[in-house]
C-alpha cells in the first residue's frame, strides 16, 4: 500500500511538472509591479528589482509594469504571464510564494513557499524569496513560439465556433468588432478598482478591459486584442487572419 501511494505521488508529480513547464514555455514575457501588495513603497526591501533579476536568471524576458511595451505584446497582450509575490502568514517566520497569471488573470503557476526566521526583513525577504524561486529550477523555461502560435489558433477556434458572428467582426473592414461597429460612442464603467466594461448607446457590454499593470494598457477579455492610448487617442488592436495587425480608433468615454 506504502509503495502504491509513493508511486501514486510520483505520478501526480510528474503529470503536474510536465504541464506546468509546456504550460510556462507559451509564454514570452514576465511583466513584475513596482510594488507587491504586503509593500508599502516601490520596491521596498528590493524585492521588486530582485524578482525581475530571478526571473531574468531563468531564461524571461523581464519588464517592469512601468517599462516600455514592445510591440509583439502590444499585438498580442496573452504573450506575458504577471507576477505576484504573496505573503503568507506566519508566526515568526517570513513565507513567501509567487504566482503568475495569464492574460485573463487566470493562475498559470504557483511556486513553492520560500521560508526564513531571520529577524531584519530586509534578509529574510531576500532569502524566502530566493527558496521560492528554486521552484523554477526543475522546470528548464525555455520560450517557444510554436506552443504560443498553438494556443493562438486553438482558442481563435474555438471562439470562431462559439461566437463566430463577433469574432469575424475583427477581420472586416467594416469598422465592426465583437458585433460592436467602432464608430459608436461607447461608456466606460467600472467593473472594480481596475477593470473596465465598455458599454454602448443601449448599456450593453461590448468588451470587458482587464487592467495590464501597465497604464492605459488593457487586455480585451475573451478576444485575442488590447485596448491601449495611442496618441492621445483609444484604439483596439487585434492580430487578423492574415496574420497582420488591425488597430481601429475606439469612440471611448472614461
Amino acid at each position: 500500500m506504502i509503495k502504491k501511494n509513493i508511486l501514486l505521488f510520483v505520478l501526480c508529480w510528474s503529470i503536474q511538472f510536465s504541464f506546468s513547464q509546456s504550460e510556462l514555455d507559451s509564454y514570452k514575457y514576465v511583466i513584475v509591479p513596482t510594488s507587491y501588495d504586503f509593500c508599502k513603497e516601490p520596491d521596498q526591501y528590493q524585492l521588486n528589482s530582485l524578482s525581475k533579476f530571478l526571473f531574468e536568471k531563468q531564461g524571461f524576458k523581464v519588464l517592469m509594469s512601468d517599462d516600455a511595451i514592445p510591440q509583439d505584446l502590444i499585438n498580442n497582450g496573452c504573450l506575458a504571464l504577471y507576477a505576484d509575490v504573496i505573503k503568507e502568514p506566519g508566526m515568526f517566520v517570513t513565507k513567501l510564494k509567487i504566482e503568475l497569471k495569464d492574460c485573463q488573470k487566470q493562475l498559470v503557476y504557483t511556486s513553492r513557499i520560500g521560508k526564513s526566521r531571520e529577524k531584519k526583513y530586509q534578509v529574510a525577504y531576500n532569502i524566502a524569496l530566493r527558496q521560492a524561486f528554486e521552484s523554477f529550477d526543475t522546470l528548464n523555461y525555455s520560450y517557444n513560439p510554436k506552443i504560443s502560435e498553438q494556443k493562438a489558433v486553438s482558442a481563435n477556434t474555438e471562439k470562431s465556433t462559439a461566437i463566430a458572428p463577433s469574432v469575424i467582426g475583427v477581420a472586416q473592414s467594416d469598422s465592426k468588432s465583437n458585433g460592436a461597429d467602432m464608430d459608436q460612442p461607447l461608456t466606460a464603467r467600472k467593473i472594480d478598482v481596475i477593470n473596465y466594461e465598455l458599454l454602448n448607446s443601449k448599456g450593453e457590454v461590448v468588451f470587458k478591459l482587464i487592467f495590464s499593470g501597465k497604464e492605459e494598457f488593457y487586455m480585451v477579455e475573451g478576444m485575442q486584442a488590447t485596448v491601449y492610448k495611442l496618441n492621445d487617442k483609444w484604439v483596439i488592436a487585434k492580430t487578423i487572419a492574415d496574420g497582420s495587425l488591425q488597430v481601429q480608433t475606439l469612440n471611448v468615454t472614461f
